[in-house]
């Protein structure tokens, strides 16, 4: 699936964004300490090209050679209302747009579509899918931001054995679930490591002891301690069944048996039956030329080594300059709309319950262990 469009609506040098929300991000800095500013997001990549105000139809490159193929065709015009016209009767309401013969199909696209965004409670945008328009409905999900929810596992090094593989065993499994990246992922990790290996034409007071610190932190990263520890995250488990472990531990510290507690609820979120944090990826504003990438999921929700080593600290500052330039991508529920669609946008509060227990989780690590 492709965003096809985003339509312009006469205003010249845009493109027009459902509910005015061009950039929804404020600029502000991650720095050191949690904010608890409570906004919403946006989210996946599989949307569209920019379209000038007074393009003549709509286009959509196909990957496979490039070739432009018009997509404000009647035919498309024609499914797209009666996508709108079944989900006008699910909702109970007559469709407030006249239908009528003939005419600009590109014209007749841009007034459906302004109906829709008067007439749904949701954020309405355009989304090709296998040749065709959608329309497709969204909504954002309460979540954090800016806020990074980084697991880190180099303070289970301090933790009993037994607990140890508890905690090293859930993440796993936590991990698994949700597709988490892990540092070594991230789509600066490989400046952050160039700018460890380069600290004295980085900092001109970095005192000799610093560069090597750095330096070495650097081949940790690439081939030692920490690369290890990271991949052992993706290995075989820690434990044979965690359940069991978690339930015959005793643990001797109040702080050791806080953790144990916020690990039982987290193995709540990460059931079979639970959803992943990939089925609420979705990029509203999408574009295929873009000057910078919106913060990404996969950089908000990392297992990363330490969340206060001199390589956290660089990725840190990338992500910072991010913030001051882009949007973030947070969850979003999402449906494309289709003539047989049988049933309403429906939005769960998984996304807001794990954000919450992510912040208890976090949080409990960092200021006891």
């Amino acid at each position: 699936m492709q965003t096809a469009i985003r339509i312009s609506q006469g205003k010249s040098g845009g493109t027009h964004y459902p509910l005015d929300r061009r950039i929804r991000h404020p600029k502000r800095d991650l720095g050191t300490k949690k904010k608890d500013t409570a906004a919403t997001g946006r989210h996946n990549a599989f949307l569209t090209g920019r379209i000038t105000p007074f393009a003549p139809d709509f286009w959509h490159k196909y990957e496979h050679d490039g070739s432009p193929v018009n997509l404000t065709t009647p035919d498309n015009f024609n499914y797209l209302y009666q996508s709108a016209l079944n989900y006008a009767g699910l909702m109970g309401i007559k469709l407030p747009f006249r239908y009528r013969k003939g005419g600009s199909p590109r014209l007749k696209i841009i007034e459906l579509h302004k109906v829709m965004e008067e007439n749904v409670p949701e954020c309405v945008n355009l989304e090709e899918k296998d040749g065709r328009l959608h329309f497709c409905l969204f909504r954002y999900h309460d979540w954090p931001e800016p806020a990074l929810f980084w697991i880190p596992i180099d303070f289970t090094e301090r933790l009993p054995v037994s607990l140890r593989n508890i905690v090293r065993e859930f993440v796993r499994q936590f991990v698994r679930h949700h597709g988490v990246c892990n540092v070594t992922e991230a789509f600066c990790y490989d400046f952050a490591i160039e700018e460890l290996e380069d600290w004295e034409n980085r900092d001109s007071d970095a005192s000799p002891k610093e560069i090597r610190a750095n330096r070495r932190l650097a081949d940790s990263y690439q081939s030692g301690k920490r690369a290890e520890a990271l991949k052992r995250m993706s290995g075989k488990p820690f434990c044979n069944s965690l359940e069991e472990a978690v339930r015959n531990y005793r643990a001797k510290k109040g702080k050791e048996q806080k953790l144990l507690e916020l690990i039982r609820e987290g193995m709540a979120l990460i059931t079979p039956e639970s959803p992943d944090l990939t089925d609420y990826l979705y990029d509203w504003a999408y574009e295929e030329e873009r000057d910078f990438y919106p913060v990404g999921m996969e950089s908000q929700v990392m297992l990363v080594y330490s969340t206060c080593d001199a390589l956290a600290e660089c990725i840190k500052g990338y992500m910072n300059s991010d913030y001051q330039e882009t949007y973030a991508l947070t969850p979003v529920t999402y449906k494309l709309l289709t003539p047989e669609t049988d049933c309403l946008l429906q939005m769960g509060d998984y996304p807001e319950r794990l954000s919450k227990w992510l912040d208890r989780f976090t949080k409990h690590i960092a200021d006891n262990f």
